[in-house]
């Protein structure tokens, strides 16, 4: 399965640079922690500038909650480890794992999040929505001062690693996030939001 995944993300980088002429095109990649940990550097070679391996969860319920990729992808320990070898590929802040927030407690969350923004990753808290037909379905996301509390302190985790708004951008693809107005409340704009707002001024 991964030697698929890693097949159809080179055919994808070979056509945009086909297309548009452009070796670097500022692609992220969304995969899976491979077992062989040198398949990364493949997505940099093909042309990506930025990978995405969500790990979903980091409590010891990441079994239960994951085994898919528990089974495929060598398990959470693997997942860390595919999430360093990113960041040595691809530089802090060129590398993204994304958390499904509600179902671990949030210490352990945090615990997650603080030790992975220290090493260059750029790890977002994403509101965990029970879907209809699932396994949890029936089961409640927190309150919304839960949340509240965790992107604020996801938020400052994220700075004090110097994790940027550029950073977050480029990793996640992402605007009009809670995290976009908190980078944008420090005075953290985006290049282009910058220009659009001095425009705004100008004009009137």
């Amino acid at each position: 399965m991964q030697t698929v995944e890693v097949e159809y993300y080179i055919d994808v980088a070979e056509a945009i640079r086909d297309l548009t002429g452009l070796d670097d095109f500022g692609g992220a990649a969304c995969v899976g922690a491979p077992a062989d940990l040198d398949v990364i550097d493949k997505y940099k070679e093909a042309g990506y500038s930025a990978i995405s391996s969500n790990m979903e969860i980091d409590a010891n319920i990441f079994k239960t909650i994951c085994p898919g990729k528990e089974q495929i992808c060598g398990g959470r320990d693997n997942w860390i480890n595919a999430l360093k070898h990113e960041v040595e590929v691809f530089g802090k802040g060129n590398v993204r794992s994304y958390f499904v927030a509600g179902i671990e407690p949030k210490s352990t969350l945090l615990e997650g999040i603080e030790y992975l923004t220290s090493i260059g990753v750029v790890a977002i808290p994403l509101q965990w929505l029970p879907n209809p037909g699932s396994e949890l379905e029936g089961h409640r996301a927190p309150k919304t001062e839960w949340y509240q509390d965790l992107y604020l302190k996801t938020y400052n985790l994220l700075r004090q690693n110097g994790l940027t708004h550029l950073d977050f951008y480029r990793s996640t693809n992402a605007e009009n996030s809670v995290f976009d107005y908190l980078y944008d409340s420090d005075g953290d704009v985006l290049p282009w939001e910058r220009h659009n707002q001095e425009a705004i001024e100008f004009a009137s």
